[in-house]
């Protein structure tokens, strides 16, 4: 039996979808495709006929995800995009984040299993951050210089903080790190 296009489009971004959920909690090396198709309940056969590879398939989940969480801000003017930043960055520095995995940010997640994909991956993930970084900057005080390298800053500094508060058992620590984080971040920024 054939499937149509939409078909098929529909049951990739199923994969796509429980699959980054699953990668994000577990890590590339936590499962296998096996697994990743059984949590998107497809065969390997199904997985393997929408990604050639589970390496191709952490390339896309880096592609659609990475900086989601950022991009409705692009269209507000300076001021308001610093308004719109710090309630992000709540959210983004939240306790509800740090426990969330599955359904959190892929940068405090797959980073480092980006850092040892091959070169498509990493290509990806670079293109990514740099139109994260454009969305930022605005929203930053400075030059176009200084606002660039405060965009720059904030990302390490909020994927760093989500990676060290998810480490640390939950607690003062953990919010303590939360806490210096959005303070260091906000007061880059516009407001």
């Amino acid at each position: 039996m054939r499937y149509t296009k939409e078909h098929k489009a529909k049951a990739k971004e199923a994969i796509l979808r429980s699959a980054a959920r699953v990668l994000k909690r577990d890590g590339f090396n936590g499962i296998g495709v096996d697994g990743l198709a059984a949590s998107a309940h497809v065969t390997s056969g199904g997985f393997y006929s929408n990604f050639a590879t589970k390496e191709a398939l952490l390339e896309e989940v880096i592609n659609a995800e990475l900086g989601t969480m950022f991009a409705d801000i692009a269209d507000a003017d300076p001021a308001e995009r610093g308004r719109r930043l710090r309630e992000l960055i709540a959210v983004y520095l939240s306790d509800d984040h740090r426990q969330g995995v599955a359904d959190g940010c892929v940068m405090p997640s797959l980073s480092a299993d980006v850092s040892r994909a091959s070169a498509p991956v990493r290509e990806t993930y670079q293109r990514r951050m740099t139109e994260l970084v454009a969305i930022l900057a605005p929203a930053m005080r400075g030059t176009p210089k200084e606002q660039q390298q405060r965009a720059w800053t904030a990302v390490a500094t909020i994927v760093g903080a989500i990676t060290v508060a998810r480490a640390l058992p939950p607690g003062d620590d953990a919010r303590a790190v939360l806490d210096a984080a959005f303070t260091a971040v906000t007061g880059m920024a516009r407001m």
